[in-house]
């Protein structure tokens, strides 16, 4: 209800027949002498009652009477205005909202005052009105069912508005309306990624960080939080919003995964020493030569197991599995030793295994017979995916120059094995040797999907 200085037009003024706004003016002697303009006239028609404001009465919606009568009856001070909005009930049985503002005019007493009664249909507006809190509390509703804490955060960081799993999880009250500043409820070891992360979203740029958050008598719990710049239509960033999952079981379960890995990792490698020791301990002559080779492939295992414990099992990168079985070269500088790929392909656990135990054989003879058993021979070990008819195929190459002049093995050893049939186990898998003039080739190709981690997403 407000209260504004206004003055009364001429009582017989043609314009308020012009006005689409119901009105009324009452003249000094009461309802008696009023004044109707067009437009109130044609709805007292269809309502079916008199002119006069006090047979509408009646058709005002219940709720609203009571607040309508004391309106009209108050006595309202000479020259101001006096408002409220009720609801009148139509002939077909629907109500419709109106707002009714009342104003007397300047007089040297209440009986010789005029007083001026406008109706002003504001139906569709409330309709309007109603959907959007409508629309508000859904909203509130839907924000607030999420066991994820959500948050809208304007551009200069602070806090417009948390769903209540959000208030919970920082011990916010949501009476408080917020406008603090969001970092500030973060514990201070997540204020810096917190703060890069929302200099990132206010730029237009999706961001991420993790974070963890202690309430007093309560453990840590660990969050994962992703923040969205919100755009306007000119495509300025307007707010952000801030979506934080709470991953304190994953963070639990990944740090007994990451302590059962290690402990496997430890417990495989002593049974690798054992393997070694009864190897040592059941041939006649420890030193002999097949015994060094044998515990050298039996490191190579061990080496490729240490990088897929390292990548929690999921996969170990190509580069890493040829870095790690190529080190027995000792250092060569990169021109003589080629290391030619994708640096993040990564394989899947199997083929790990099996192409880091041949590259293992391969580059232990060409140390002793190949490219670096001389002090000018090279390797180069190159791979890449290739999009081919039946989809991505995974190829890798060992290319040996330089080196002795090569000719084909008269006896096909273990290291064969390894090299060729081993590799070859992997579904789809081929693989060749080349014993060429100048120096062995081999190569491997095998389908991607079999081979290397969501080859999928690298087309």
């Amino acid at each position: 209800m407000g209260q504004t200085q206004t003055a009364i037009p001429d009582i017989d003024c043609p314009a308020f027949d012009l006005l689409p706004d119901l009105i009324c003016i009452e003249g000094p002697d009461g309802p008696g002498s009023s004044h109707f303009n067009t437009a109130w006239r044609h709805h007292a028609a269809e309502l079916g009652v008199a002119e006069s404001f006090a047979a509408w009465l009646p058709l005002v919606l219940t709720p609203d009477q009571e607040e309508i009568d004391n309106l009209v009856r108050e006595n309202t001070p000479s020259g101001t205005t006096r408002a409220t909005s009720f609801r009148i009930l139509f002939p077909d049985g629907q109500p419709r909202w109106f707002l009714l503002r009342i104003v007397r005019g300047p007089s040297t007493s209440r009986k010789d005052a005029t007083r001026l009664l406008i109706l002003t249909d504001i139906h569709d507006q409330k309709s309007r009105e109603d959907d959007l809190l409508q629309k508000a509390d859904i909203r509130d509703r839907m924000l607030n069912a999420s066991v994820d804490c959500i948050k809208e955060i304007a551009t200069d960081g602070t806090l417009v508005h948390m769903n209540t799993a959000g208030c919970d999880a920082l011990g916010v009250n949501s009476a408080t309306g917020f406008g603090m500043r969001w970092l500030n409820l973060l514990p201070p070891e997540a204020h810096v990624p917190g703060d890069a992360a929302l200099r990132d979203a206010t730029e237009g740029l999706n961001a991420r960080f993790k974070g963890v958050s202690r309430l007093p008598g309560e453990s840590a719990r660990h969050w994962d939080n992703m923040l969205t710049p919100l755009l306007n239509p000119d495509g300025c960033v307007e707010a952000i919003l801030c979506v934080s999952r709470d991953v304190t079981v994953q963070h639990e379960n990944e740090q007994r995964i990451a302590l059962l890995l290690n402990e496997l990792n430890h417990r495989s490698k002593n049974m690798l020493a054992i393997f070694q020791a009864l190897i040592r301990r059941t041939v006649p002559d420890p030193k002999a030569a097949f015994v060094k080779i044998l515990e050298e492939r039996i490191t190579s295992i061990a080496r490729s197991q240490d990088l897929l414990i390292h990548g929690e099992w999921t996969g170990a990168t190509v580069q890493d599995v040829v870095t790690s079985q190529t080190v027995l070269a000792g250092d060569f500088p990169v021109t003589r030793l080629r290391i030619e790929g994708d640096p993040a392909l990564q394989f899947v656990p199997d083929t790990a295994d099996r192409i880091g135990l041949a590259i293992y054989e391969l580059t232990t003879n060409a140390i002793k017979y190949g490219a670096l058993s001389t002090s000018s021979g090279t390797v180069t070990v190159s791979w890449d995916l290739r999009a081919e008819q039946d989809g991505p195929v995974f190829h890798m190459c060992w290319k040996e120059s330089g080196g002795p002049p090569v000719r084909r093995p008269e006896r096909r050893g273990f290291g064969s094995i390894v090299i060729e049939h081993n590799p070859r186990s992997i579904p789809g898998a081929g693989t060749t040797c080349h014993h060429e003039t100048d120096g062995f080739a081999w190569t491997f190709h095998a389908p991607a999907a079999n081979v290397v981690r969501c080859p999928s997403r690298l087309f």
